[in-house]
């Protein structure tokens, strides 16, 4: 296997995710969450904060796979992850 990268292909960084399944796929969702500028003194950051009703997750790429293929992602999230842990 040849793994190419695009030069063009843009990186994001995803700080939440949503896994779903239908009978013969996974859906994989990744969400980037922007979070709103609070500027100002104690209490004008506190006037903002009440002012906020909901903080948007843009979903930034959504990944469809087999079942099989997932089991193969999910063995190898953990394997890295250990192999993270170690390093620490």
């Amino acid at each position: 296997m040849n793994w190419v990268f695009p030069s063009d292909l843009k990186s994001y960084f995803s700080d939440n995710f949503i896994v779903q399944h239908q009978k013969d796929h996974f859906v994989l969702s990744f969400f980037e969450v922007i979070q709103p500028a609070i500027l100002g003194t104690l209490e004008e950051r506190k006037a903002q904060v009440q002012k906020i009703k909901q903080v948007d997750a843009k979903c930034i790429a959504r990944i469809l796979v087999t079942p099989e293929k997932m089991k193969d992602i999910v063995n190898v999230m953990n394997e890295n992850y250990n192999n993270y842990l170690k390093i620490e």
